[in-house]
């Protein structure tokens, strides 16, 4: 639904509101190529021209691999923020050119929009300049407020939960836990622990040697012993101190569980471009996981396409295919190519 509604009125050439999700930046996805050859894995083709199918690729190859938490997550940091606009960027997690927030369990603003727009146009038939022109100044300010207060709530979420974890940490002070690093930085390492409390391992801390930030491999590595700390390695910390105010858990290193690393093969595992391989649209698309990019494991990076193989296509969904003929051997029309005042869009020549 989400993809045909915005696909509908896209071709009306009227005013609308998009989910947008560009593609990630090139010297990003360069980096995150060149991060998981360490891995032994190789990503042919450029970096600015990656489909999201070959991201794909490499998340089922790593379900169940040691490697696997450190290289989702470092994918996901590799994509850009999911957002909201009048202009249709397309949307690169989802792998398709048009989506929008249409429906949701929870109605949010961009979705109640949408429905006005729907009302406007469809049931109310007003397509007039008038009705554009208002319509064209108002979204742009109201995609920007839309993006900008679900930047906030994700942000008051968060510190929501920083505080409570640290409430609850508070008389946990010198217990030992097992957990993972989830994050690695030039202060310290982040560890999660199974019930989702996060503290930080400062750099201060590790005492045993110099440690030295390799940001090419989201590593802690030591001078001297050639320890190194990565994403996903599991170790057992100590919990040293707690601060609600500033709603921050500090940990120190009491062991390492010796997280097992992949064994390279004589040849790297190779990540082909599929054929049908996504042409950029001028700049336009846009990328990131709308269900895992956004907020989630980057698991679910893309549906695979515009929902093609689930059977018979739907009367909705044939109607969002303009030209394409019937029993009778006519063309069909979209519901909208209907409503009055409609000018389709041309499509410019390549």
């Amino acid at each position: 639904a989400n993809e045909t509604v915005a696909e509908h009125f896209h071709w009306m050439n009227v005013p609308f509101m998009y989910r947008v999700h560009e593609d990630p930046k090139e010297d990003k996805l360069e980096r995150f190529f060149e991060f998981v050859t360490n891995f032994g894995y190789a990503v042919k083709g450029r970096a600015n021209e990656v489909h999201p199918r070959a991201l794909q690729q490499i998340l089922e190859m790593v379900q169940g691999q040691p490697e696997e938490v450190v290289i989702s997550t470092v994918m996901l940091r590799s994509m850009k923020q999911a957002r909201y606009d009048a202009d249709s960027l397309g949307h690169f997690g989802l792998s398709t050119e048009f989506y929008t927030h249409f429906t949701s369990p929870i109605r949010r603003y961009p979705d109640t929009i949408v429905h006005r727009l729907i009302r406007e146009y469809i049931i109310n038939g007003k397509v007039d300049n008038e009705t554009q022109a208002k319509w064209r100044e108002k979204l742009p300010e109201i995609a920007e407020h839309s993006s900008n207060m679900e930047r906030r709530a994700v942000e008051a979420e968060r510190e929501t939960d920083e505080m409570k974890k640290a409430e609850y940490m508070v008389d946990k002070i010198g217990e030992e836990y097992d957990g993972m690093i989830s994050s690695v930085t030039n202060f310290g390492l982040f560890v999660e622990l199974p019930n989702t409390i996060e503290g930080l391992v400062h750099v201060s801390y590790l005492t045993d040697d110099y440690y030295r930030y390799d940001e090419q491999h989201f590593a802690m590595i030591g001078e001297r012993t050639g320890n190194v700390f990565r994403i996903g390695d599991e170790i057992t910390i100590r919990v040293i101190n707690v601060n609600k105010d500033e709603r921050a858990i500090d940990f120190e290193i009491v062991g390492m569980k010796g997280t097992p690393r992949r064994k390279f093969k004589d040849r790297p595992v190779v990540i082909e471009q599929p054929r049908t391989g996504r042409k950029k649209r001028g700049g336009r698309s846009e990328r990131s996981n709308e269900r895992g990019g956004e907020r989630g494991t980057g698991r679910k990076f893309d549906r695979g396409g515009k929902g093609k193989g689930r059977g018979s296509a739907s009367a909705s969904a044939s109607a969002s295919q303009p030209g394409k003929k019937d029993g009778n051997g006519k063309k069909k029309k979209a519901f909208f190519e209907n409503v009055p005042g409609f000018k389709k869009k041309k499509k410019k020549r390549k």
